[in-house]
């Protein structure tokens, strides 16, 4: 097979020379390219030229890169890679690819492709998670304010920052046939399991049945929600009295006014009315053989 890799300057906490590094030891003999983007969004014009010609385009970064990496893939018949070098690597917990360079590059090589779905919000795709309301919020906000800068620790100070300026109004969800109305702190639309790397937002999701799982958290008291943050960490949240889940394939949100929407933790704008509609077996990704 022959693989382009696109790689994030971020990727390694800056190191991504290191990183590259790493990959060309590990596909020694193989054939491959490599391409570092300059400005945002140019991974996505990168990995959509190289699936004319590339068996496989693998992202190397975090979940954003991914995020840029598969909107470039939709439609195409190149399956997707993954390096993790970022912050969560969420994709690569979910998917079970190992966390150093080196391993996950043995799952290029001898791993196996699965279908996976993908879900559309608007005219933007997304693997992991999309999201309306106060994660959409903190997204917006540490890319603005933060600029480069990432860590967990940076997203905890942005959602302490912004929590009290924000006021949700009355939303409207139609999840398929239901119509749901609710101030939430937010609207989770999953297609997986993981959420920023650790956290359990949809604990019943799967990547390939054909669902999202919707995690509606109505808007909560600054001490009841750090009360109860751990049990995100454990999937535990959904059995609070504040937290509905559902399953289905479409899901549209209706605001009177404008809210911030985020896919896979990149901000990409407010709105007063988007839709999501899951698009199932949407591409495939190398992953681990299962063990028989």
């Amino acid at each position: 097979m022959k693989f382009q890799f696109i790689v994030n300057p971020s990727a390694g906490q800056g190191n991504y020379k290191w990183v590259i590094h790493d990959i060309q030891k590990a596909l020694l003999n193989h054939s491959y390219d490599i391409s570092v983007p300059e400005y945002k969004g140019e991974a996505t014009i990168l990995a959509k030229k190289a699936s004319s010609d590339h068996d496989v385009i693998v992202a190397v970064g975090g979940d954003g890169t991914i995020n840029e990496v598969v909107n470039g893939l939709i439609g195409t018949h190149a399956m997707l890679g993954i390096i993790p070098a970022g912050t969560g690597n969420g994709f690569a917990r979910e998917f079970g690819i190992p966390l150093k360079i080196r391993d996950a590059c043995k799952i290029l090589l001898e791993g196996e492709p699965k279908w996976i779905d993908a879900g559309r919000a608007g005219d933007k795709y997304f693997l992991g998670t999309a999201g309306i309301g106060f994660d959409a919020l903190i997204a917006k906000f540490a890319g603005k304010m933060l600029g480069p800068l990432r860590g967990m620790w940076l997203y905890f100070f942005a959602g302490m920052f912004v929590f009290n300026r924000y006021n949700p109004p009355l939303v409207s969800a139609k999840i398929d046939c239901l119509v749901y109305e609710v101030h939430p702190l937010l609207v989770a639309i999953a297609n997986t399991r993981l959420y920023g790397g650790r956290a359990i937002i949809a604990p019943n999701a799967r990547p390939d049945d054909g669902f999202f799982d919707i995690c509606v958290a109505e808007k909560m008291s600054a001490w009841r929600t750090t009360v109860h943050l751990p049990k995100l960490f454990k999937g535990t949240h959904i059995y609070l009295p504040e937290v509905k889940m559902y399953k289905c394939s479409e899901i549209s949100i209706r605001s009177p006014e404008p809210l911030p929407v985020h896919v896979d933790g990149e901000p990409i704008g407010s709105y007063s009315e988007i839709h999501f509609t899951l698009i199932p077996k949407a591409l495939r990704v190398l992953v681990p053989k299962e063990e028989i």
